[in-house]
């Protein structure tokens, strides 16, 4: 009994803070070219009351999306911390009093294509026993810069784009996978693909979409970004 009571404090407390903190902008989003070597997300923290905390925070990655070789740090009140730090320090709390805190998310993409989303997490005590607040970011990686991923593959397209029904892949003699996501980096869609292929998505909503092509070995190809029209559900 003692237990769930404890547990129903616990409950309570975070319930009780997260209606006092929120988030700008909300949702934590950001798109990062292949050839960027840093990008940026401005993270905006405000206590709503006059009551100062002293926070904690912690990343949380995806296994089953992260890749080998992206990289992230996060700029606190405090300090920068190096590359995949994944949470504060226990002697460096940020002081939230009443107000607005920025922090500062950096994401490195280091040439690597993909889509994760990481969450992010505040603690209201060093152990991370007590946490208060909690978000998450979308990373956008999947979109290439203007340049292909080989100069070889200049006339592997994907059309017709936008698309209402089905798109077909041309050029494509080298490509065995498409797989489709939507830009919160979800996988929606995988299809095996063969020559003069037509895939179906007209069950799919409108909207923004990003193909990726991969090859036998599951090697990303290219990457692009697709525009599905109203026709689907």
């Amino acid at each position: 009994m003692k237990i769930f009571y404890t547990l129903l404090l616990t409950v309570a407390t975070y319930l009780s803070v997260s209606a006092q903190i929120s988030h700008a902008p909300n949702p934590l989003a950001m798109t990062a070219p292949l050839d960027s070597l840093d990008t940026k997300l401005y993270i905006y923290y405000t206590n709503s009351q006059d009551t100062t905390y002293k926070i904690y925070w912690k990343l949380i990655k995806d296994t089953s999306t992260w890749e080998t070789g992206w990289q992230t740090y996060i700029c606190d009140l405090n300090l920068c911390y190096n590359k995949n730090v994944d949470m504060s320090s226990p002697t460096q709390g940020n002081v939230f009093g009443m107000g607005t805190h920025k922090f500062e998310f950096h994401f490195l993409p280091n040439g690597i294509p993909g889509c994760t989303i990481i969450g992010m997490e505040l603690y209201s005590d060093k152990n991370f026993t007590q946490k208060i607040y909690s978000t998450s970011i979308n990373i956008n990686n999947c979109i290439s810069s203007s340049k292909d991923f080989s100069s070889n593959n200049s006339g592997l397209k994907v059309f017709p784009n936008p698309v209402s029904e089905y798109f077909q892949v041309a050029n494509s003699n080298n490509i065995n996978k498409v797989v489709l996501y939507n830009l919160f980096g979800k996988e929606v869609k995988t299809f095996i693909h063969y020559n003069n292929a037509r895939h179906e998505i007209g069950d799919l909503k409108p909207g923004m979409y990003l193909v990726k092509l991969l090859d036998s070995k599951n090697k990303v190809v290219k990457t692009v970004k697709m525009t599905k029209n109203a026709g689907g559900v």
